[in-house]
Protein backbone atom coordinates (compact mmCIF):
# COMPACT_ATOMS: atom_id res chain seq x y z
CA UNK A 1 0.00 0.00 0.00
CA UNK A 2 2.59 2.20 1.15
CA UNK A 3 4.51 1.30 -2.02
CA UNK A 4 2.00 2.45 -4.45
CA UNK A 5 1.32 5.74 -1.99
CA UNK A 6 4.79 6.89 -2.92
CA UNK A 7 5.36 5.62 -6.71
CA UNK A 8 6.01 8.62 -8.47
CA UNK A 9 2.97 8.85 -10.73
CA UNK A 10 0.83 8.16 -7.71
CA UNK A 11 -1.63 11.31 -7.28
CA UNK A 12 -0.12 11.94 -3.56
CA UNK A 13 3.53 12.33 -4.85
CA UNK A 14 1.77 14.20 -8.02
CA UNK A 15 0.36 16.98 -5.95
CA UNK A 16 3.24 16.91 -3.64
CA UNK A 17 5.43 18.02 -6.82
CA UNK A 18 3.12 20.08 -7.88
CA UNK A 19 2.86 22.67 -4.70
CA UNK A 20 6.99 22.25 -4.25
CA UNK A 21 7.13 23.76 -8.14
CA UNK A 22 4.28 26.58 -7.44
CA UNK A 23 6.79 27.06 -4.22
CA UNK A 24 10.17 26.92 -6.13
CA UNK A 25 8.98 28.60 -9.44
CA UNK A 26 7.38 31.73 -7.63
CA UNK A 27 10.75 32.03 -5.47
CA UNK A 28 12.61 31.88 -9.27
CA UNK A 29 10.68 34.57 -10.07
CA UNK A 30 11.13 36.32 -7.08
CA UNK A 31 14.89 36.11 -7.41
CA UNK A 32 14.51 37.38 -11.14
CA UNK A 33 12.65 40.05 -9.99
CA UNK A 34 15.62 41.25 -7.93
CA UNK A 35 17.63 43.26 -10.87
CA UNK A 36 14.01 45.10 -12.15
CA UNK A 37 15.32 44.81 -15.61
CA UNK A 38 14.97 41.10 -15.54
CA UNK A 39 11.62 41.18 -13.63
CA UNK A 40 9.70 41.04 -17.20
CA UNK A 41 11.85 38.00 -18.37
CA UNK A 42 11.60 36.34 -15.10
CA UNK A 43 7.54 37.01 -15.93
CA UNK A 44 7.91 35.02 -19.12
CA UNK A 45 9.81 31.69 -17.56
CA UNK A 46 7.92 31.36 -14.97
CA UNK A 47 4.85 31.84 -17.29
CA UNK A 48 6.73 29.38 -19.80
CA UNK A 49 7.52 27.24 -17.02
CA UNK A 50 3.93 26.96 -15.22
CA UNK A 51 2.19 26.47 -18.34
CA UNK A 52 3.85 23.19 -19.33
CA UNK A 53 4.22 21.87 -15.96
CA UNK A 54 0.50 21.83 -15.03
CA UNK A 55 -1.36 22.57 -18.07
CA UNK A 56 0.84 20.24 -19.77
CA UNK A 57 1.81 17.94 -17.35
CA UNK A 58 5.41 18.24 -18.68
CA UNK A 59 8.24 17.41 -15.75
CA UNK A 60 11.97 19.38 -15.02
CA UNK A 61 9.58 22.51 -14.56
CA UNK A 62 12.83 24.32 -13.16
CA UNK A 63 15.11 23.71 -15.86
CA UNK A 64 12.08 25.11 -18.15
CA UNK A 65 12.13 28.10 -15.90
CA UNK A 66 15.85 29.04 -16.30
CA UNK A 67 16.11 27.73 -20.18
CA UNK A 68 12.94 30.27 -20.63
CA UNK A 69 14.89 32.71 -18.89
CA UNK A 70 18.15 32.73 -20.46
CA UNK A 71 16.32 32.71 -24.18
CA UNK A 72 14.33 35.88 -23.30
CA UNK A 73 16.91 37.28 -21.20
CA UNK A 74 17.60 40.09 -24.19
CA UNK A 75 14.43 40.41 -25.75
CA UNK A 76 12.66 41.06 -22.32
CA UNK A 77 15.16 44.05 -21.54
CA UNK A 78 13.31 46.95 -23.68
CA UNK A 79 9.58 45.54 -23.07
CA UNK A 80 10.22 45.48 -19.15
CA UNK A 81 11.27 49.10 -18.97
CA UNK A 82 8.64 50.32 -21.26
CA UNK A 83 6.28 48.16 -19.10
CA UNK A 84 7.55 48.98 -15.99
CA UNK A 85 7.35 52.75 -17.49
CA UNK A 86 3.91 52.60 -18.28
CA UNK A 87 3.28 50.94 -14.96
CA UNK A 88 4.65 53.38 -12.92
CA UNK A 89 2.55 56.44 -14.51
CA UNK A 90 -0.66 54.30 -14.50
CA UNK A 91 -0.56 53.87 -10.92
CA UNK A 92 0.50 57.12 -10.22
CA UNK A 93 -2.59 58.02 -12.18
CA UNK A 94 -4.89 55.65 -10.40
CA UNK A 95 -3.73 57.00 -6.86
CA UNK A 96 -4.42 60.27 -8.11
CA UNK A 97 -7.98 59.82 -9.55
CA UNK A 98 -8.76 58.04 -6.09
CA UNK A 99 -7.77 60.87 -4.06
CA UNK A 100 -9.18 63.46 -6.52
CA UNK A 101 -12.31 61.34 -5.96
CA UNK A 102 -12.21 61.10 -2.14
CA UNK A 103 -12.27 64.96 -2.02
CA UNK A 104 -14.92 65.69 -3.89
CA UNK A 105 -13.21 66.87 -6.81
CA UNK A 106 -13.85 64.25 -9.22
CA UNK A 107 -17.37 62.28 -9.17
CA UNK A 108 -17.34 58.94 -8.32
CA UNK A 109 -18.83 57.94 -11.85
CA UNK A 110 -15.52 59.50 -13.54
CA UNK A 111 -14.03 57.69 -10.99
CA UNK A 112 -15.29 54.49 -12.23
CA UNK A 113 -14.50 55.03 -15.80
CA UNK A 114 -11.27 55.59 -15.38
CA UNK A 115 -10.80 52.90 -13.20
CA UNK A 116 -12.24 50.83 -15.91
CA UNK A 117 -9.94 51.91 -18.15
CA UNK A 118 -6.76 50.95 -15.66
CA UNK A 119 -8.03 47.60 -15.47
CA UNK A 120 -8.27 47.11 -19.26
CA UNK A 121 -4.52 48.23 -19.56
CA UNK A 122 -3.54 45.86 -16.59
CA UNK A 123 -5.18 42.69 -18.29
CA UNK A 124 -3.59 43.98 -21.69
CA UNK A 125 0.16 45.21 -19.82
CA UNK A 126 -0.25 41.01 -18.47
CA UNK A 127 -0.51 39.49 -21.85
CA UNK A 128 2.94 41.06 -23.03
CA UNK A 129 5.42 38.58 -21.08
CA UNK A 130 3.46 35.46 -22.01
CA UNK A 131 3.36 36.31 -25.28
CA UNK A 132 7.06 37.03 -25.16
CA UNK A 133 7.50 33.28 -23.80
CA UNK A 134 5.61 32.07 -26.97
CA UNK A 135 6.80 33.88 -29.79
CA UNK A 136 9.65 35.49 -31.55
CA UNK A 137 9.17 38.71 -32.05
CA UNK A 138 10.45 42.46 -32.13
CA UNK A 139 9.60 44.63 -28.98
CA UNK A 140 7.23 47.17 -31.43
CA UNK A 141 5.50 43.94 -32.71
CA UNK A 142 5.22 42.24 -29.46
CA UNK A 143 3.41 45.43 -27.63
CA UNK A 144 1.17 45.59 -31.13
CA UNK A 145 0.37 41.79 -31.00
CA UNK A 146 -0.27 42.65 -27.26
CA UNK A 147 -2.98 45.70 -27.59
CA UNK A 148 -4.88 43.61 -30.62
CA UNK A 149 -4.70 40.57 -28.60
CA UNK A 150 -5.92 41.79 -25.35
CA UNK A 151 -9.00 44.59 -27.31
CA UNK A 152 -10.19 41.33 -29.57
CA UNK A 153 -10.87 39.48 -26.38
CA UNK A 154 -12.10 42.24 -24.11
CA UNK A 155 -13.75 39.49 -21.62
CA UNK A 156 -10.93 37.50 -20.85
CA UNK A 157 -8.61 40.43 -20.78
CA UNK A 158 -11.02 41.89 -17.54
CA UNK A 159 -11.33 38.70 -16.21
CA UNK A 160 -6.77 38.36 -16.25
CA UNK A 161 -6.72 41.90 -15.16
CA UNK A 162 -9.21 40.60 -11.94
CA UNK A 163 -7.17 37.56 -11.27
CA UNK A 164 -4.24 40.00 -11.60
CA UNK A 165 -5.14 42.29 -9.34
CA UNK A 166 -6.26 40.08 -6.66
CA UNK A 167 -2.92 38.48 -6.93
CA UNK A 168 -0.95 42.10 -6.42
CA UNK A 169 -3.00 43.21 -3.66
CA UNK A 170 -2.42 40.01 -1.39
CA UNK A 171 1.16 39.61 -2.53
CA UNK A 172 1.26 43.30 -1.32
CA UNK A 173 -1.00 43.07 1.87
CA UNK A 174 0.81 39.13 3.15
CA UNK A 175 4.55 38.57 2.29
CA UNK A 176 4.23 35.04 3.23
CA UNK A 177 1.95 34.24 0.05
CA UNK A 178 5.10 35.72 -2.79
CA UNK A 179 6.44 31.85 -2.13
CA UNK A 180 3.51 30.65 -3.58
CA UNK A 181 1.02 33.04 -5.02
CA UNK A 182 3.16 34.30 -8.23
CA UNK A 183 3.15 30.63 -10.24
CA UNK A 184 -0.43 30.14 -9.09
CA UNK A 185 -1.54 33.51 -10.32
CA UNK A 186 0.42 32.58 -13.19
CA UNK A 187 -1.52 29.30 -13.58
CA UNK A 188 -5.00 31.31 -13.10
CA UNK A 189 -3.79 33.47 -16.34
CA UNK A 190 -3.35 30.86 -18.28
CA UNK A 191 -7.32 30.06 -18.31
CA UNK A 192 -7.52 33.60 -19.92
CA UNK A 193 -4.25 33.85 -22.11
CA UNK A 194 -4.37 30.69 -23.72
CA UNK A 195 -7.93 30.55 -25.10
CA UNK A 196 -6.76 33.68 -26.64
CA UNK A 197 -3.44 32.25 -28.16
CA UNK A 198 -5.65 29.10 -29.54
CA UNK A 199 -6.29 29.82 -32.81
CA UNK A 200 -2.09 31.28 -33.07
CA UNK A 201 -0.73 27.67 -32.33
CA UNK A 202 -0.16 24.50 -34.36
CA UNK A 203 -2.47 21.98 -33.37
CA UNK A 204 -0.27 20.12 -31.32
CA UNK A 205 0.77 22.64 -29.34
CA UNK A 206 -3.26 23.32 -27.94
Amino acid sequence: MFRNILRPDSPLMITMTQITDCIFLSLFWLVGCFPVLTAGTATAAMYDAVYHAFRKGEKHSWQRFFHAFKQNLKPGLVPTVVFLAAAALLVRLGILAWNQAVYGNLSWGIFAAIAFFLLVLLGIGSIVFPLLSRFETGTVQLFSNTVRLGLANLPLTLGLALVNAVVIFLCIRYIVTLFFLPALGALLSTLFIEPMLKPYMPKEDE
